[in-house]
């Protein structure tokens, strides 16, 4: 739907291209869903979340609700009603066509609509208004244009229905505010209820579809829902008294719902509440077939409370009635299903703090639950899986009885015959180095085999998945039982070396299993069917065997004493050979550490034919080091890069990038370039402390992580828990595996000593995202960092800590790349460091800039890489983790489609990072760091001034400018300088000019702050990389004040610069405040950094605080702010007056500025947008293929608008 004006002979056009905001509105029909997303609807598929259809249906409103019910001539179309705020209208779906149709354009009442509903004719529509009355509107042209569709049959002859119109050329062109509303409808008919007051909520209930028996639910100020219809008795003043009062909530009713096969009410409110009523009748047939039928339902009903429930820490917004289940959902992003008798059933985080405003349900078979959040993310959650999982013990245990040895089958006792030595097949020295381990042990081997009885005190110490669903225990005693449903415990294999200690890996499909033993040796034994037989032995170590980790189905990594990691490939038995053998392939030692102890460890595949494999090995400091595969010691280390607590896993996804995880609850991203292993993102898993193992299943990167007693399986690209299960914690085995056959994801592990096993369906879990999250509270900066082909690259920063890489694809539709979890406050300030005419550009890498909270400051590099010599490998080539599965016939994330960019194509790591610190830093025992909690950085530019050093400024909070200075090299910021501004300081920019460096900064005072920087350019440029930036010889030089202007009454909050080609020494700058003006200055910068500053005029151009300005030309400017209009101005080029005291324009009156200012700058387009709580704007170039053939006086820039919420606009302006 373009929108725009004509005004001034200049035509402006608006073209919508994106909307990311709050889901308002939900309805489900069969496998569609509807949804109701600012003033659009969209519809999508279910079963592949694809996007069907969308259309804007109001020009301001936003959408409230949407109700929708089967075409009468049951052709699988669907008449949808779309209501919000004062506005109202029909549309028609159509399935085959995928296209929505308008049979109603908005049309509008005098009150707030709470609800609507179609009559049965069509040719009417009741309305529930906020003010506790009903309207009955007649609406005869949705009746005919109805008439006339349902006898076409053909997709043309539907488009020749005059009163019908595709919904996307829809064109509604309207005045600077909006003003030209379509009518209001018709009321035929009206009642109002005795309790006149404003209504939190409503619900219309017409279960004939006749005005006569309408049923209203109103939730009254009193905290009451008064339930009348317009047929009921009336006072002597004409309004209705209602039939039936139920109280009982303690604030404000934010919902009412009503099922009328189920006889239950459902209500939520305020007080953290979901209230349940059952409503008693005596009607004898249901539902009524006919008004009188309806009414003597009503008449004869009791309503009594069935029960209330308390399941959420906020407050509750909707609730749904299922034939098994009663959903609500709240402030708190959490979903709870209830039970009918009011117990809880289960309940989960659903958008990830995020608030969960609807929900809607798909009828039987799907069982699908559809959820929309203010994240503008609409999910969906499959019923069957919503009862949580509990996982059982497993029964008759051998070792608890002391007869077991009589109940087991007969245990194999014959010795190994192939054992290799150490150092058999060849002599070679090793250099070990000295250890430090807290465990020396060199026991003695015994290879016999004798029977003993299984002692009272004999427990599992460790335990493993093998095959299908055959678990692995080893006791304290040396016994290995393995348990399958068909023989359940059976005693496969007794080893004296597997006393007291015994570590268990097995490979990944499951067929081989490595046991480590006490005194070096390995034992490999293969899985056969139901049984298990031991097959080669190997020396690994000349004392404990601390780790073993299987490297693919035939290698397999062994980690003794002093750290020496041994690595053997096991030749299994088969026609060619005789017997299963292994051989030693390489060496390697862990570095020294507190804790030497591997964790974790893979190997990078063969990339390209050229590069070199590596080994990526994590140690419990939480280290990761890279091997080459014929080298002993590491060719790189990153030192704790997890914490002390040590890495857990370590996994080489798409793409050759490396997956590590730790205890510390983040997942880093890493690159093997160069024979160094470079960091590229750090992610905190949301609601985890530990992140135990990474596992690819079905093209998913998914996280095993524990929080507390639990087990949650988190999906990190959709960001949701897919499960939960309480466990009892991390210290314990476990282990877990995908079956194939079944598609089950079979979990066992140990708590008190004894097994527990659980198993679920993962495909009623990873169900498809439908709409993907963009935000869980304000995104309050963007940037553009790359052009790539037909996309664009998009970096929001969010309140939610978040920093998160989009996508805008040409179709008009966002795919999220990435989150990165990795600021410890909201993220305020996101800046590109900007080239300039002395540094070189890569136009496929760009340095960025975050800051925020905790005055905590960050530097990250952006790169786009293409892997088309990838296109051949598939998921499970570059990927060998244990559990792998990729639907039949399908490569994940390889379509082959090489010109679209993939979320792997795009790599942010960050490369430095930055707090503000007191205290003292003498040693690591008296180190005192405490960070400044208080100071919040504001806004931030910056600027390369060589190949390697970049000048960083940031805006604080706490009234001071800071100038930081980055080093490329070796990836070191610093703060060099800093400068009070006098009050807060909420942004700052740099004003590019031909001679010296100046920096703007726009304060909450109003006044525009001009600083020279060029002495701290030149300080920069004499420092080398190789100096302690701490202890340098000369202090660093300040900058230095050059002029201040009062350009607003109070706070500035947007400011925007046009350059002149032509005069670069003369600039245009646009400043937008909290006092609603925009005001226009030319600045004139002349050589020694000499800034004079002109008022060319003012206006004040919109209800509330401008929030983003940008130039869409020399002549035209684009003004957003927080009453959600975006409104383009021309600016004349009438030279304005040299103001000598600013302050006295702010103050003239209204009538003397207005004849000036018409003429300076005037309004030429407006365009309501359906992000709330703008927080500014940024604006780009068009795609030039776009544009061809198009008249080269017509300018066209697309425009990003965010806030609560993302918005994109093509914005063309024509002159007529």
């Amino acid at each position: 739907m373009p929108g725009g004006g004509r005004m001034g002979g200049v035509a402006v056009t608006f073209t919508h291209r994106l909307l990311n905001t709050h889901i308002t509105a939900l309805s489900v029909k069969e496998n569609l869903v509807f949804i109701g997303e600012g003033q659009h609807c969209h519809a999508h598929d279910v079963l592949s979340g694809r996007q069907l259809s969308s259309t804007q249906v109001f020009c301001a409103a936003v959408v409230h609700g949407l109700s929708g019910q089967a075409s009468p001539a049951h052709d699988g179309s669907w008449l949808l009603l779309v209501f919000g705020q004062k506005s109202l209208a029909v549309l028609l779906f159509s399935p085959d066509q995928e296209e929505f149709f308008v049979l109603m354009e908005e049309r509008n009442v005098e009150d707030w609509i709470i609800d609507a509903g179609l009559e049965k004719d069509l040719a009417h529509v009741v309305v529930a208004t906020g003010h506790n009355s009903l309207l009955r509107c007649e609406i005869p042209d949705l009746a005919v244009c109805y008439k006339n569709m349902s006898k076409k049959t053909s997709g043309d002859e539907l488009h020749s229905c005059p009163v019908t119109q595709k919904s996307r050329s829809v064109s509604l062109v309207s005045g600077i505010h909006m003003s030209d509303r379509k009518g209001d409808l018709s009321i035929v008919a009206q009642a109002a209820c005795v309790e006149r007051c404003v209504l939190f909520s409503g619900h219309l209930v017409m279960m004939t579809g006749h005005w006569e028996s309408a049923v209203m639910m109103a939730g009254t100020m009193a905290l009451q829902v008064m339930v009348w219809g317009p047929w009921a008795t009336r006072d002597s003043e004409g309004k209705v008294l209602p039939l039936h009062c139920l109280e009982g909530h303690q604030g404000s009713i934010f919902s009412i719902t009503f099922s009328s096969s189920q006889g239950l009410i459902a209500t939520t409110s305020d007080d953290r509440s979901l209230r349940v009523w059952e409503v008693k009748h005596k009607a004898k047939i249901l539902p009524p077939i006919n008004p009188e039928e309806e009414q003597e339902y009503w008449r004869s009903a009791t309503i009594t409370e069935k029960f209330a429930s308390y399941g959420h820490r906020a407050r509750v917004w909707r609730s749904l009635i299922l034939p098994t289940w009663i959903i609500s959902v709240g402030e708190d992003s959490v979903v709870c299903v209830w039970k009918h008798s009011g117990t809880l059933a289960a309940s989960w985080n659903g958008h990830d703090g995020a608030s969960i405003w609807s929900v809607a349900a798909c009828e039987d078979p799907l069982d699908r639950l559809i959820t929309g959040s203010s994240d503008g993310s609409v999910k969906s959650w499959c019923l069957n899986a919503a009862v949580p999982i509990i996982a059982k013990l497993m029964s008759d245990l051998p070792w608890n009885d002391e007869h077991s040895t009589e109940k087991c089958s007969e245990v194999t006792t014959e010795s190994v015959e192939n054992s290799i030595a150490f150092n058999s097949g060849k002599t070679e020295e090793y250099n070990v180095p000295e250890s430090h381990e807290l465990f020396e042990d060199n026991c003695i081997e015994i290879p016999s085999l004798r029977r003993k009885s299984v002692s009272v005190a004999d427990f599992p110490r460790c335990i493993s998945l093998v095959a299908e669903d055959m678990v692995l225990v080893i006791t304290n005693s040396g016994k290995l039982y393995s348990h399958n449903p068909e023989t359940f415990w059976h005693l496969e294999y007794e080893d004296e070396r597997f006393k007291n200690y015994a570590i268990m890996e097995a490979n990944p499909d499951g067929r081989c299993v490595a046991v480590g033993t006490l005194g070096g040796t390995v034992v490999i034994l293969q899985v056969a069917g139901r049984s298990v037989r031991s097959e080669v032995e190997v020396v690994g170590s000349s004392g404990k065997v601390f780790a073993l980790q299987w490297l693919t189905m035939e290698r397999i990594l062994v980690l003794g004493t002093a750290g020496l990691m041994t690595t053997w490939e096991i030749q299994t038995k088969d026609k060619s050979r005789d017997h299963t053998s292994a051989c030693r392939i390489s060496t390697h030692y862990l570095p020294v550490s507190m804790h030497r102890w591997l964790c974790a460890v893979y190997v990078t595949p063969i990339m390209t034919k050229t590069a070199p494999q590596h080994l990526v090995c994590g140690d419990r400091a939480g280290s990761l080091h890279l091997y080459a595969l014929n080298e002993p010691k590491p060719q790189h280390s990153l030192q704790g890069v997890h914490g002390k607590n040590g890495v857990t896993s370590v996994l080489c996804w798409h793409r050759g990038v490396v997956y590590s995880s730790g205890r510390d609850g983040y997942i880093r991203s890493l690159r093997v370039c160069e024979g160094r292993l470079l960091l590229l993102t750090a992610t905190r898993v949301s609601g985890s402390s530990w992140v135990s193992r990474l596992i690819a299943v079905q093209g998913k990167l998914l996280a095993v992580c524990f929080y507390g007693v639990k087990l949650k399986l988190w999906s990190i690209g959709e960001e949701q828990t897919l499960l939960e299960v309480e466990c009892g914690g991390a210290h314990r085995s476990w282990d877990l595996r995908l079956c194939g056959t079944r598609g089950w994801l079979v979990c066992t592990f140990l708590k008190d000593g004894t097994p527990y096993t659980f198993s679920t369906s993962l495909s009623n879990r990873m169900l498809p995202l439908i709409r993907p999250a963009l935000h869980t509270q304000e995104t309050m900066e963007l940037r553009l960092p790359f052009q790539h082909r037909r996309e664009t690259v998009l970096l929001t920063a969010g309140e939610d800590t978040t920093l998160r890489l989009h996508a805008l694809q040409q179709q008009g539709q966002r795919q999220s790349f990435g989150v990165v979890r990795s600021h410890l406050s909201g993220v305020r300030a996101l800046c590109l460091i900007e080239e300039t005419h002395v540094t070189m550009s890569d136009n496929d890498t760009v340095w960025l800039v975050s800051a925020g909270g905790r005055a905590e400051l960050k530097v990250w590099e952006c790169s786009v890489s293409e892997f088309s010599d990838l296109a051949s490998y598939s998921a499970c080539d570059l990927c060998c983790c244990d559990v792998c599965v990729l639907p039949s016939g399908h490569d994940v994330c390889m379509e082959g489609d090489s010109s679209k960019l993939q979320p792997q194509s795009v790599i942010l790591r960050e490369v430095g990072s930055h707090m503000l610190r007191t205290g003292c830093h003498r040693n690591w025992k008296r180190q005192h760091l405490t960070l400044d909690p208080e100071t919040r950085y504001m806004g931030a530019t910056a600027f390369w001034v060589s190949s390697s050093q970049a000048l960083v400024a940031l805006a604080s909070s706490d009234g001071f400018l800071r100038i930081f200075l980055f080093l490329r090299e070796c990836e070191k910021l610093w703060e060099p300088c800093a400068v009070e501004c006098g009050s807060c300081v909420l942004s700052v920019a740099q004003l590019k000019v031909v001679t010296g460096t100046i920096l703007v900064t726009c304060s909450t005072s109003g006044h525009v702050t001009f600083w020279d920087l060029q002495a701290v350019v030149d300080w920069s440029l004499s420092l080398t990389a190789l100096e302690d930036l701490s202890h340098q010889p000369h202090q660093p030089p300040q900058p230095l004040e050059l002029t201040l202007v009062a350009a607003h009454q109070s706070g500035i909050n947007a400011i925007a610069f046009h350059y002149n080609a032509d005069d670069p020494s003369c600039i245009i700058m646009a400043t937008g405040g909290d006092d609603n003006t925009i005001s226009v200055w030319k600045v004139v910068v002349v050589e020694g950094a000499q800034v004079t500053v002109i008022h060319q005029c003012s206006v004040v151009g919109h209800a509330s605080q401008v929030s983003g300005l940008g130039w869409l030309s020399k002549n035209y400017l684009i003004s957003a702010s927080i009453d959600q209009r975006l409104i383009v101005w021309n600016f004349s080029k009438k030279d304005g007056m040299v103001w000598e005291d600013p302050i006295r324009f702010c103050n003239a009156i209204r009538e003397d500025r207005a004849a000036e200012e018409h003429q300076l700058l005037m309004p030429v387009g407006c365009r309501f947008t359906g992000v709330p709580d703008v927080k500014g704007l940024i604006v780009s170039d068009v795609d030039e293929t776009e544009n061809v053939g198009h008249k080269s006086h017509r300018i066209d820039k697309r425009v990003f608008v965010y806030g609560m919420g993302l918005q994109v606009f093509d914005v063309s302006i024509t002159s007529l």
